[in-house]
């Protein structure tokens, strides 16, 4: 036997005996099960996308896709499937139980909102899911028009609690989306009241604040800096827990007058519910190295997010409490999809 044939045979053989200790080892995996499972990804992987194309949850699947494919070996392709708020594509991944093929680029709305807005939801956001890694975590901006004669956030609350008796205006993108229970839970914190008028988008509710239609708005920071940088808006503050690099000078609702106020939209990735936790480690290892790309970090920064790619358990707390959290908003508030 010449010596390539001889490395060939070892390294095959130690190769086979590695994949046969890790089958062995797996727990609750049957030997057939495991060995499946240390051959993972044999085939492409589907990263489903809950939203229509082209906003940040279809740019994050595509990015991350494209360095989970480099890194496992197997294209990864997203798949649109758009609707009711996130949840139908959110509900397809959930039913693809035990499928590690099948992943969700998931946001905040579908698991941790909608859980308090929709009755009949066919999915449980604790229970039908494995998270692999928390994303991304976007901060709102409240934003007033230029000509609003409003110029700071504790201006905003004292104009608010003199207007008892005629409540002002606030848009947002829809009634349940973060914008408008941003807004809730600022007039809940704040003992204040206020108006609701949902817009079909974040982009007519921006129009609508310029415009001064409403009086201001929360909305995500990729789409109000534009107007911000060329004068039209006034930005009063920002939801999240410290500034933004983005918008140093511009403080925190918690730094104006609402202590332990924040609210963000978030992103992360999921897969179903049952998958082995051995190709559930490797995907979260696999996401975090993604996430830590500069490429990748470079467009999160751009929305004005926070990289936050923290794997499993902390993503799994951050769904626990926010579901905790917006559903004591909605509750308090009465809110319903009827407006």
């Amino acid at each position: 036997m010449n010596r390539r044939q001889f490395l060939s045979d070892f390294l095959g053989t130690g190769a086979s005996a590695a994949a046969l200790a890790t089958c062995t080892l797996t727990p609750g995996l049957g030997l057939s099960e495991a060995r499946a499972s240390s051959a993972w990804p044999t085939q492409p992987l589907r990263i489903v996308n809950a939203y229509p194309p082209g906003g940040i949850v279809d740019i994050l699947a595509r990015l991350v896709g494209a360095e989970l494919s480099q890194d496992l070996g197997q294209p990864a392709i997203v798949e649109d499937r758009p609707g009711a708020g996130g949840n139908i594509g959110t509900a397809y991944v959930a039913r693809a139980a035990k499928d590690p093929y099948t992943l969700l680029l998931g946001a905040s709305g579908p698991l941790a909102i909608n859980v308090s807005l929709y009755k009949n939801l066919t999915y449980d956001p604790t229970r039908d899911f494995t998270p692999i890694s928390l994303l991304a975590a976007t901060p709102l901006v409240v934003v007033t028009s230029s000509k609003s004669g409003i110029h700071s956030f504790k201006d905003l609350l004292a104009h608010l609690k003199a207007s008892e008796s005629k409540p002002p205006f606030y848009g947002s993108a829809g009634t349940g989306t973060p914008q408008h229970l941003a807004g809730e839970m600022l007039k809940q914190k704040a003992n204040v009241r206020a108006t609701h008028v949902p817009y079909k988008g974040g982009a007519p509710a921006v129009v609508a604040v310029i415009a001064g239609e409403v009086l201001y708005a929360f909305e995500n920071l990729a789409l109000v800096q534009p107007h911000i940088q060329a004068g039209r808006m006034r930005a009063l503050a920002v939801s999240s827990p410290t500034r933004t690099a983005l918008l140093p000078d511009v403080p925190t609702v918690a730094e104006s007058g609402l202590p332990g106020f924040e609210a963000r939209g978030w992103y992360g990735l999921l897969a179903p519910a049952g998958i082995p936790p051995d190709i559930a480690a490797r995907l979260s290892a696999a996401t975090i190295k993604a996430a830590s790309k500069p490429k990748v970090r470079d467009v999160i920064a751009s929305f004005g997010s926070d990289n936050v790619s923290d794997g499993p358990a902390a993503f799994s707390k951050l769904i626990a409490s926010e579901i905790v959290k917006w559903r004591a908003i909605v509750e308090a508030g009465h809110i319903t999809l009827d407006g």
